[in-house]
């Protein structure tokens, strides 16, 4: 004969489903609950459990995606995603980035030939293309 801690320790174990208790014990189980009538508590308490378990549905989002949104992101991650855009719409961040490097360049490139001359640069260019007339040499 089963007693009647052993039948609370299997029923919150098992559950109130006969079904899922072990088939070497079932016939023990329900003779238990026979014999006690005390116990149809515990036996409807976790019917109860039983219902509100098989009742609960959890979140649909992907908790994949929840555990990485709540990561921290790195300084590089924020520039890649800044200059690479995930919706199409944000197109002319990458325009900008590739733009501004051209527009510095121009504006350094403009600026320069208006100090020199371009006689200066030819000049300049013949200086470094004349071979070395002095006895010891830059790269001796």
């Amino acid at each position: 004969m089963m007693s009647p801690e052993r039948l609370e320790g299997l029923l919150d174990s098992y559950g109130s489903k006969e079904e899922c208790w072990p088939d070497e014990q079932r016939q023990q189980m329900l003779a238990c609950l026979e014999s006690f009538p005390h116990l149809a508590r515990q036996l409807s308490e976790t019917r109860d459990l039983d219902v509100m378990l098989d009742s609960y549905r959890p979140d649909p989002i992907n908790l994949e995606q929840r555990i990485f949104a709540a990561l921290p992101v790195s300084v590089s991650d924020r520039i890649v995603r800044w200059l690479f855009p995930y919706p199409p719409q944000l197109w002319w961040r990458p325009v900008m980035a590739a733009t501004f490097p051209l527009l510095l360049g121009l504006a350094i490139g403009m600026e320069s030939q208006s100090v020199t001359s371009v006689t200066d640069w030819a000049l300049q260019e013949q200086n470094l293309l004349l071979p070395v007339t002095t006895e010891e040499a830059w790269y001796e």
